[in-house]
């Protein structure tokens, strides 16, 4: 090469070239396998791909602020025989035409047993499946749907118990009526009072927006909303509503139970359900899938004091033949060494702490790849090879 073209060339091998490879090497470590956060919460189950190669990091960090587990290994673990055990305790303000949900992912042979009570009549319970986020029609919007009834459908998947309590007697019914002009100044302080905590804590949570969404979510905690925190009561609304056949349109066929459940004076907290049964409801899971428990309440008088406990079966994954390298139990901080050309990754299982899951108490989890000093070596030393081997062009 001569003249022109030879400076050309050596502009592009000296310069171009060499300044490729750093951005790239500055662009892997920095972007492409740079630390991740994850949001996670009790009983999460997640396979972490994001940011970790088998090639560019060498070892895989894990850490949080609460225990957990972990597993390296090819594949995804398979379901044991055996089931955990977890506790939820919900207690809920309704107004009239609003509902509050919580949802579950359920494995095939789990057991949902949900006992509940409200201190007002008007109180319904509705059973959904439905997808990873929950179809609301818009109803949480406000949006109207036609008034005609559907019929309900019932399927095979959901066993209900009612028990009326022998002291819920008609002079309690004449005294839950004499307490509601009372209850109702008392309610709505409530309900203010829960959105501006749930305003302050939506506010904190859209803070930091660096949070990702794990890869692979193999099991999933609890997954709560509705339009109770966020609608105020209008008491003095006698008109009839289409809220519950807004319900019906949306749900139809996926309805798996609908119903009413007693109410008492009594009900004033979880602990009134340890010692007395209104409403047991038992769901046996034949089939994988998103499972949703509406609470929602029919009462123009009154704002309406639900309380729920879920007592939930799930079956756990199985992990054997596994060594101690590969198992981290219930630490703070985890890490593990990857192989090149590894096709395993890395599963973090967060426990429900003493079988009581918390509400909307969530984790942060940290996922950091340490980068493989031999690979990354490469680019500053082939800039300098580049260099010298085309100055003698």
């Amino acid at each position: 090469m001569h003249g022109s073209r030879r400076v050309v060339i050596f502009c592009l091998l000296t310069t171009v070239l060499p300044s490729i490879l750093i951005l790239s090497s500055l662009y892997l470590r920095n972007s492409r396998y740079a630390d991740v956060m994850y949001k996670v919460s009790d009983s999460d189950v997640i396979q972490i791909h994001k940011g970790q190669s088998s090639i560019f990091c060498a070892e895989h960090s894990i850490t949080m602020n609460t225990t957990f587990n972990a597993f390296q290994m090819s594949g995804k673990p398979q379901l044991s025989k055996n089931r955990r055990h977890i506790s939820l305790r919900k207690s809920m303000l309704l107004p009239d035409d609003t509902l509050e949900y919580w949802g579950f992912y359920l494995f095939a042979g789990a057991t949902v047993e949900l006992k509940a009570c409200s201190r007002y009549e008007g109180s319904k319970i509705l059973v959904v499946k439905g997808d990873k986020i929950l179809d609301t029609c818009g109803i949480l919007e406000g949006d109207k749907y036609k008034n005609d009834p559907l019929k309900i459908k019932k399927h095979g998947h959901v066993s209900v118990t009612l028990e009326t309590p022998s002291h819920i007697n008609e002079t309690q019914k004449a005294a839950s009526a004499k307490l509601r002009n009372l209850y109702k100044k008392e309610m709505i302080d409530k309900v203010k009072e829960k959105t501006s905590e749930n305003f302050d804590r939506i506010k904190r949570d859209t803070l930091n927006p660096s949070l990702h969404n794990p890869n692979t979510v193999l099991d999933t905690g609890v997954n709560h909303g509705g339009n109770a925190i966020n609608k105020s009561a209008d008491l003095d609304d006698m008109s009839v509503s289409s809220f519950e056949n807004s319900l019906h349109e949306c749900y139809q066929d996926n309805i798996l139970m609908n119903d009413y459940f007693p109410f008492s004076i009594h009900c004033n907290n979880t602990k009134y359900l340890e010692v007395t049964t209104t409403l047991k409801v038992v769901h046996d899971v034949t089939h994988d899938g998103y499972y949703y428990y509406i609470f929602y309440s029919d009462n123009d008088f009154v704002v309406n004091d639900i309380h729920a406990i879920f007592d939930i079966y799930k079956p756990i994954f199985h992990y054997s033949n596994m060594s101690d390298s590969k198992v981290c139990l219930n630490k703070t901080m985890c890490t593990f060494n990857v192989e090149m050309f590894s096709d395993e990754l890395v599963i973090v299982e967060i426990p429900t702490l003493d079988g009581l899951k918390n509400d909307d108490e969530a984790s942060i989890l940290v996922s950091v790849c340490h980068p493989r000093m031999s690979i990354y070596i490469f680019f500053p030393v082939s800039v300098l090879l580049f260099i010298l081997l085309f100055a003698f062009l």
